[in-house]
């Protein structure tokens, strides 16, 4: 496990708070709008998050999950961004290569979101493959606080930061054991609607 890391990937609030949780070990990614070629990719496996407010909407969640998102004038100071979620990418699954019906449809129990989120990214840009990613999070005791400078924004995965974040002590979002059950559970789901492991 590494001591600092300078990487952050842009995600969700409310997606980092499940992730953070334990309640979901997946995330799902195509791509942003100002990404190369605007088409995602896995440029690092281990990385911070970057937490998101913009497009968060509770008619995206699960209703058990709404009363999650804060509102308007409880979010953070736009100029500053704490982390607090650190991520190790343990697997890649592609889906939506021969049956994206049925894979979104699989996926349904392993997430926050609401019923259609996984099929609507499917068919956003339906040449590129929606990836479902697999992620060993970490929260760590001490978060760290930073500002938010112009090269930081725009609509893209990838952050490169200014400076390293210490990560300290970490601790697990779930167990190891308890990690290795929930992704071959996924895995099993996914196998059977033929998605590229």
């Amino acid at each position: 496990m590494p001591n600092a890391c300078q990487t952050a990937f842009k995600e969700w609030a409310v997606t980092i708070e499940a992730l953070a949780r334990g309640e979901q070990i997946i995330i799902l990614r195509k791509g942003g709008l100002q990404e190369p070629n605007l088409h995602f990719q896995i440029e690092h496996d281990r990385f911070l998050f970057f937490p998101g407010y913009l497009h968060q909407d509770a008619k995206l969640l699960k209703p058990d999950y709404r009363s999650w998102l804060t509102d308007e004038e409880e979010q953070p100071d736009p100029s500053e961004v704490t982390f607090s979620l650190y991520a190790e990418v343990t697997d890649v699954i592609e889906l939506g290569v021969t049956d994206p019906e049925a894979a979104a449809a699989a996926l349904e129990p392993f997430h926050i979101w609401a019923p259609g989120f996984a099929l609507k990214r499917v068919h956003w840009k339906p040449l590129h493959p929606l990836n479902a990613i697999f992620l060993r999070c970490y929260s760590i005791q001490e978060p760290v606080t930073m500002p938010v400078t112009p090269q930081y924004s725009g609509c893209t995965s990838w952050v490169d930061l200014d400076s390293d974040v210490a990560l300290g002590e970490i601790t697990p979002a779930i167990q190891d054991a308890d990690y290795e059950q929930r992704a071959s559970e996924i895995k099993v789901a996914l196998a059977a609607t033929h998605a590229t492991i």
